[in-house]
C-alpha cells in the first residue's frame, strides 16, 4: 500500500527544495558534524523517475539498483520521492509517515546512502552489501542505530561491513551484530598496542564468532547489542593476546562480575628491575612488544593497568574501554550485564572522559556511556527516533524542532534528538522545555545540565535560572543520582550562568571561581566577584536537602569547590570568606557542628595549597573555635 500523501507542490520543485535544504544545512540530525550530502543536480538535467514509496518497490528497486551498479540514480530518485512527500509536510504528518513500514524503510535507505557518499554508492565491492542490506530493515536499523563510526567515517564502515557480511551466515543474529560492531569500530584502523600493527577486522569478527561457538566467552556475550559489542571487538589486544588472557587469568577472577579486577594482577611499578622509568616507554619493557604477558611480567602504572583490565574483560566477551581522568587512566567495564562501572578509579564519573582511539556517542565525557546504554534499552524506539531525525533533514528548517520533539517522545533519552529540539525551538518554546528535560534526564544530571545550558534564561535572569536548575539537580541527587555527577551538573550550570552574567574578558575569572580554580591572568571586578560568590553559595545550598546520601555528598563537593575558588581569587577572597564564615555560623546554630568544622578544614587546606601563611593561621584559629 502506498503511503504517499496528497502532493502540496510540483514534484520536481519540492524535491529540489528538499535537496537544497540538506545541502546547505551544516547540522546533522544528531546536532554534530557535517550534514549528509545531497545528490547534486545539474541545471537543466531532470531527476530520475521518483521511487514508489511502497515496501515492495523500495526493497525490489534498491536491490536491483545495487546489483546493476545504479545506486546513484536510485538515490536521486529516492531523494525526489521523499522530497515530494516531506518537503512541506506538517510535523505530525512526517511522524506518521516515518512510523509506517514503507516510510521507515525509505528514510533508512536514504540516510545510509546519503551518509556513505557517492564513492561508496558506486563501489563495486559494496554491491552485494547494498543489494542485501537496503531490503533488510533490521540490518539497516542496526547499522544506523549503533552509534557513529570511528572518525565519523560512514564510507569506511560500509566497506568494512561489505567484507564482514560475505555470506548468509553473517547476515542475522549474533554474527550480524558482531559484524556491524566491527564495521563501525574499524572504520578507522584498530591497532595492536604491543607494536602498533593494524588488527584485521574480518579476522577479529571470525575469532569472536568461533570463540562463542567454542563456549570460551561468558554467556552474557550473546545478549550484547551491536553498540555494546563495539567495546568488545575493538580491543587493542591481538587475538592471540586475548586467548592468553583467558588462559592466564587468576581462577578466582574467572567470573562475570570479577573479570575486570584482572587489572590488578599487574604490579604498580614506576621503574623496571634495571631502574628504567615507565615514562621511557619501550625501554621500560626492554624494547619487547607490549603483549599482555610482557605487561604482566614488568608491571606498569595506571595506563598499563587499565589497558590490561580492559583486555581481560574483552577476552571473555565483556565490553570495556580505558578512560582518561585528571592525571590518571581508569577503565569502564560492564561489571553487570548492560551496566557500566569504573575500575582503577580515582575521580569518578564526573571527571572521566573518552580515551584517544575510543568513540563514544554524542561527546567525550564518560557519563555518555550509561546514558547511551539506557537510550539503547529499547532498540526499536532508538532506531525510530533516528529515522525521524533523518526525516527532519528533508523537511523545512522551521519544522525540525517539532519533528525532533516527536523523536524525543519515542526515545526520551536520545541526547541528539533533544539537542536538535532545543536548537530549533523558538525562544518562547525553548523556555518551556526545562521541566520535560528534567523529567527525561532525572537519572542523568550532567546531560540535563548541558542541555539546560542551551535554553534561554527565563524572566529573572541568569541567577534565577541557575538557582532553579540547582534545585532540580538537588531533587535528582535526593532520588539517588550519582553525587559526583550532581555536583558537576551544578558546576556546569553555574559556569555558563556566571560567564553570561560577567561577560567579556572577566568571564574566565568568574568561571574559575565556581570551578575552584586559580583565576590565572584573568581579572574580575569586586562587585562582579561578590555577585558570583553569592550565586555559587545559593546554588550549593540548594543541594543541602538531606543529612546524608548523594545530595549531602554533592553539597560537600560544591562547597569544597567554592572555598577553593574564593581562596584562590584575590578579588573574591575577603568578602567571600566572610560569607562562608557566616554560613559556618548558621551550621553551628543548627547543631551541625561536624559540617561547620568540615568547611573550616577546607579553608585551612586551600590556604596551604595557596601557600598563604597568614590566611592559614587565621583559618586554623577559626577551626579551633569550633571545637
Amino acid at each position: 500500500m502506498s503511503v504517499r500523501s496528497t502532493p502540496r507542490a510540483a514534484a520536481a520543485g519540492v524535491a529540489l527544495l528538499a535537496l537544497s535544504m540538506v545541502a546547505t544545512n551544516p547540522t546533522t540530525a544528531l546536532g554534530v558534524g557535517p550534514a549528509a550530502p545531497a545528490v547534486p543536480v545539474a541545471a537543466g538535467v531532470p531527476l530520475a523517475p521518483p521511487v514508489r514509496l511502497t515496501t515492495q518497490s523500495l526493497e525490489a528497486d534498491a536491490a536491483r539498483a545495487a546489483r546493476d551498479g545504479a545506486l546513484e540514480a536510485y538515490f536521486e530518485s529516492l531523494s525526489a520521492s521523499l522530497g515530494k512527500e516531506l518537503g512541506s509536510a506538517a510535523p505530525k504528518v512526517v511522524a506518521r509517515f516515518a512510523a509506517t513500514d514503507a516510510g521507515a524503510l525509505a528514510l533508512m535507505q536514504w540516510r545510509v546512502l546519503a551518509r556513505v557518499g557517492p564513492a561508496v554508492r558506486a563501489d563495486a565491492a559494496c554491491r552485494g552489501l547494498f543489494a542485501w542490506m537496503l531490503a533488510d530493515r533490521d540490518a539497516l536499523g542496526m547499522f544506523l542505530g549503533s552509534g557513529d563510526p570511528a572518525g565519523g567515517k560512514w564510507e569506511e564502515a560500509a566497506r568494512v561491513l561489505a567484507r564482514c557480511v560475505r555470506d548468509e551466515s553473517h547476515r542475522a543474529g549474533l554474527p550480524l551484530r558482531i559484524a556491524v560492531a566491527t564495521a563501525l569500530v574499524f572504520a578507522e584502523p584498530v591497532r595492536w598496542m604491543a607494536d602498533n600493527t593494524p588488527i584485521d577486522p574480518v579476522a577479529r569478527l571470525d575469532s569472536y564468532i568461533a570463540w562463542d561457538r567454542e563456549g570460551v566467552l561468558f554467556a552474557s556475550f550473546r545478549d550484547l547489542s551491536a553498540w555494546e559489542l563495539r567495546y568488545v571487538v575493538g580491543s587493542w589486544s591481538s587475538d592471540a593476546d586475548l586467548a592468553w588472557a583467558r588462559a592466564n587469568i587468576k581462577a578466582e577472577l574467572r567470573a562475570r562480575d570479577k573479570v575486570g579486577d584482572g587489572a590488578h594482577m599487574l604490579a604498580y611499578n614506576l621503574v623496571n628491575k634495571n631502574g628504567v622509568s615507565v615514562q621511557e616507554g619501550g625501554r621500560f619493557y626492554d624494547n619487547k612488544p607490549m603483549t599482555l604477558a610482557v605487561m604482566l611480567e614488568y608491571g606498569g602504572v595506571c595506563g598499563a593497568i587499565s589497558r590490561f583490565g580492559s583486555s581481560m574483560s574483552q577476552a571473555f566477551g565483556v565490553p570495556a574501554m580505558p578512560v582518561g581522568q585528571p592525571g590518571h587512566c581508569a577503565f569502564l567495564w560492564q561489571k553487570e550485564p548492560h551496566r557500566w562501572s569504573i575500575n582503577n578509579d580515582i575521580s569518578g564519573w564526573a571527571e572521566s572522559g573518552c580515551h584517544a582511539g575510543i568513540v563514544m556517542q554524542w561527546g567525550h565525557p564518560a557519563w555518555f556511556m550509561p546514558l547511551m546504554q539506557e537510550a539503547q534499552a529499547d532498540a526499536r524506539a532508538f532506531v525510530a527516533a533516528e529515522t525521524l531525525l533523518a526525516a527532519a533533514e528533508l523537511c523545512k528548517q522551521d519544522e525540525r524542532g517539532a519533528i525532533a520533539a516527536e523523536a524525543c517522545k519515542l526515545c526520551p533519552l536520545h541526547y541528539g534528538a533533544w539537542s536538535m529540539r532545543i536548537a530549533a525551538a523558538k525562544p518562547a518554546e525553548a523556555r518551556k522545555l526545562g521541566k520535560p528535560l528534567a523529567e527525561d534526564f532525572a537519572r542523568h544530571p550532567v546531560a540535563f545540565a548541558q542541555l539546560f545550558n542551551q535554553l534561554p534564561a527565563a524572566e529573572g535572569g541568569e541567577a534565577k535560572r541557575a538557582r532553579g536548575a540547582a534545585a532540580t539537580i538537588a531533587s535528582m541527587a535526593n532520588a539517588g543520582a550519582d553525587a559526583g555527577l550532581c555536583s558537576w551538573a551544578v558546576q556546569t550550570v553555574l559556569d555558563a550562568s556566571v560567564r553570561r552574567m560577567v561577560g567579556g574578558d572577566s568571564a574566565d575569572a568568574a568561571a574559575a571561581l565556581v570551578r575552584g580554580n586559580a583565576p590565572g591572568g584573568a581579572r574580575i571586578s569586586d562587585a562582579k566577584a561578590r555577585e558570583v560568590v553569592a550565586l555559587a553559595i545559593e546554588c550549593a545550598n540548594q543541594l543541602d536537602v538531606a543529612p546524608e546520601g548523594p545530595a549531602h555528598e554533592a553539597w560537600k563537593q560544591a562547597m569544597n569547590r567554592l572555598v577553593r575558588g574564593v581562596v584562590f581569587s584575590p578579588v573574591a577572597r575577603e568578602d567571600g570568606l566572610k560569607d562562608i564564615q557566616q554560613g559556618i555560623g548558621v551550621l553551628m546554630r543548627k547543631n551541625r557542628a561536624n559540617e561547620a568544622r568540615w568547611i573550616a578544614d577546607r579553608i585551612v587546606d586551600a590556604a596551604k595549597e595557596a601557600k598563604d601563611g597568614p590566611l592559614e593561621t587565621r583559618a586554623v584559629e577559626l577551626r579551633n573555635t569550633l571545637g
